[in-house]
Protein backbone atom coordinates (compact mmCIF):
# COMPACT_ATOMS: atom_id res chain seq x y z
CA UNK A 1 0.00 0.00 0.00
CA UNK A 2 1.60 3.31 -0.61
CA UNK A 3 -0.25 6.49 0.17
CA UNK A 4 1.03 9.95 -1.00
CA UNK A 5 0.85 12.87 1.82
CA UNK A 6 0.25 15.90 -0.13
CA UNK A 7 -0.64 18.12 2.64
CA UNK A 8 1.18 18.87 6.35
CA UNK A 9 -0.91 21.15 8.94
CA UNK A 10 0.54 21.78 12.44
CA UNK A 11 -1.67 22.90 15.31
CA UNK A 12 -0.69 24.70 18.70
CA UNK A 13 -1.98 24.71 21.79
CA UNK A 14 -0.29 27.18 23.92
CA UNK A 15 -0.29 26.63 27.60
CA UNK A 16 -1.72 29.28 29.81
CA UNK A 17 -0.83 27.65 33.19
CA UNK A 18 2.81 27.54 33.38
CA UNK A 19 3.57 26.53 37.15
CA UNK A 20 3.73 22.48 36.81
CA UNK A 21 6.41 23.34 34.18
CA UNK A 22 7.46 26.64 33.47
CA UNK A 23 9.51 26.39 30.75
CA UNK A 24 6.94 24.42 29.11
CA UNK A 25 5.57 26.74 26.29
CA UNK A 26 3.35 24.29 24.29
CA UNK A 27 1.93 21.22 22.63
CA UNK A 28 1.99 20.00 19.24
CA UNK A 29 -0.22 18.14 16.34
CA UNK A 30 1.37 17.42 13.34
CA UNK A 31 -1.85 15.86 10.51
CA UNK A 32 0.10 14.61 7.26
CA UNK A 33 -3.50 14.57 4.77
CA UNK A 34 -3.43 12.52 1.31
CA UNK A 35 -5.42 14.09 -1.51
CA UNK A 36 -8.15 10.99 -0.72
CA UNK A 37 -9.16 12.05 2.58
CA UNK A 38 -6.73 9.62 4.41
CA UNK A 39 -5.07 11.02 7.22
CA UNK A 40 -2.10 10.35 9.86
CA UNK A 41 -1.69 12.85 13.12
CA UNK A 42 0.85 12.79 15.73
CA UNK A 43 0.55 14.44 18.85
CA UNK A 44 2.61 14.60 21.85
CA UNK A 45 5.47 17.19 20.40
CA UNK A 46 6.02 19.64 23.06
CA UNK A 47 7.56 23.25 22.42
CA UNK A 48 10.28 23.94 25.48
CA UNK A 49 12.36 27.22 26.65
CA UNK A 50 15.71 26.49 26.68
CA UNK A 51 17.39 26.56 30.28
CA UNK A 52 20.54 28.13 29.65
CA UNK A 53 21.02 31.51 28.94
CA UNK A 54 20.54 32.07 25.08
CA UNK A 55 16.56 31.88 25.87
CA UNK A 56 16.02 29.49 22.57
CA UNK A 57 13.33 27.39 21.78
CA UNK A 58 13.73 23.47 21.50
CA UNK A 59 10.59 20.74 20.06
CA UNK A 60 11.09 17.20 21.71
CA UNK A 61 9.71 14.39 20.04
CA UNK A 62 6.62 12.47 21.62
CA UNK A 63 7.34 10.47 24.90
CA UNK A 64 4.75 7.19 23.87
CA UNK A 65 6.36 4.17 23.53
CA UNK A 66 5.46 3.41 20.46
CA UNK A 67 6.11 6.57 18.56
CA UNK A 68 10.26 5.72 19.33
CA UNK A 69 10.02 2.63 16.51
CA UNK A 70 8.52 5.08 13.91
CA UNK A 71 11.70 5.24 12.11
CA UNK A 72 12.44 8.78 9.96
CA UNK A 73 15.16 11.01 8.49
CA UNK A 74 17.20 12.92 10.40
CA UNK A 75 16.86 15.52 8.29
CA UNK A 76 13.01 14.99 7.85
CA UNK A 77 12.46 14.69 12.00
CA UNK A 78 14.86 18.36 11.67
CA UNK A 79 11.98 19.80 9.70
CA UNK A 80 8.91 18.82 11.34
CA UNK A 81 10.70 20.67 14.38
CA UNK A 82 11.01 23.63 12.31
CA UNK A 83 7.59 23.69 11.51
CA UNK A 84 6.37 24.14 14.52
CA UNK A 85 8.60 26.33 15.43
CA UNK A 86 7.45 28.55 13.05
CA UNK A 87 4.02 28.08 13.46
CA UNK A 88 4.83 28.85 17.38
CA UNK A 89 6.40 31.89 16.73
CA UNK A 90 3.38 32.52 14.71
CA UNK A 91 0.99 31.94 16.95
CA UNK A 92 3.20 34.42 19.45
CA UNK A 93 2.49 37.29 17.00
CA UNK A 94 -0.21 39.53 18.92
CA UNK A 95 -3.13 40.63 16.75
CA UNK A 96 -3.26 44.42 15.95
CA UNK A 97 -6.42 46.08 15.17
CA UNK A 98 -5.77 49.09 12.45
CA UNK A 99 -7.15 52.68 13.97
CA UNK A 100 -9.20 54.85 11.36
CA UNK A 101 -5.67 56.59 10.56
CA UNK A 102 -3.15 54.63 8.93
CA UNK A 103 -1.15 54.83 12.14
CA UNK A 104 -0.69 51.81 14.24
CA UNK A 105 -1.96 52.25 18.07
CA UNK A 106 -0.37 50.24 20.44
CA UNK A 107 -3.18 50.57 22.70
CA UNK A 108 -5.51 48.07 20.27
CA UNK A 109 -3.54 45.41 20.38
CA UNK A 110 -5.19 42.70 22.35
Amino acid sequence: MKINFTEMEVRIKKLADKTKHPNLLAYATIIFRSGTGDYLSITGFTVWKSKFENGGLNVEEPGKRGFKYVLAEKAFEEKLKREILAKYEYAEIPIVKESSSDEINVDNIF
